[in-house]
């Protein structure tokens, strides 16, 4: 008899179990996905440009790109100077695509800088220093 009450406990239990995890009715909804991919920093080109000139590196004659490079490139954001051109993509995947192409830049997570040939190795490794502060929001 102990055998037959053990057997029946569990299959009530079990029972009891599925009729919890099923239920639909009275579930709260689930929640809904964001509508795009996930924004990794809210730093824009004009941010970055100022901590370039803060810097004291050369930023000469800033102008905006953004209607003659971001529907090609695929950016959403750019500014040319005479030494280097910055560019703001949606995502930082879009970022690597773009940079993959270009020769002589630096990509920190959706933004990429691009070096003019005139740069130096030294002025390109202070740019780069710069640039990844700005992005990393030091």
């Amino acid at each position: 008899m102990p055998m037959t009450r053990r057997l029946l406990g569990a299959a009530l239990l079990a029972l009891a179990l599925a009729g919890c995890g099923g239920r639909e009715s009275g579930a709260p909804p689930a929640p809904s996905t964001p509508a795009g991919p996930p924004m990794l920093n809210d730093v824009s080109v004009a941010e970055v440009l100022a901590a370039i000139t803060k810097a004291k590196l050369p930023a000469v004659n800033p102008r905006d790109a953004t209607a003659a490079k971001c529907p090609a490139a695929g950016c959403v954001e750019a500014t040319d100077t005479d030494t280097v051109s910055i560019l703001k993509f949606p995502s930082t995947g879009r970022a690597e695509v773009y940079a993959a192409a270009m020769p002589d830049m630096l990509q920190a997570e959706d933004i990429v800088v691009i070096f003019a040939p005139t740069l130096t190795d030294e002025q390109k490794s202070a740019y780069r220093r710069v640039v990844k502060g700005a992005v990393a929001g030091r």
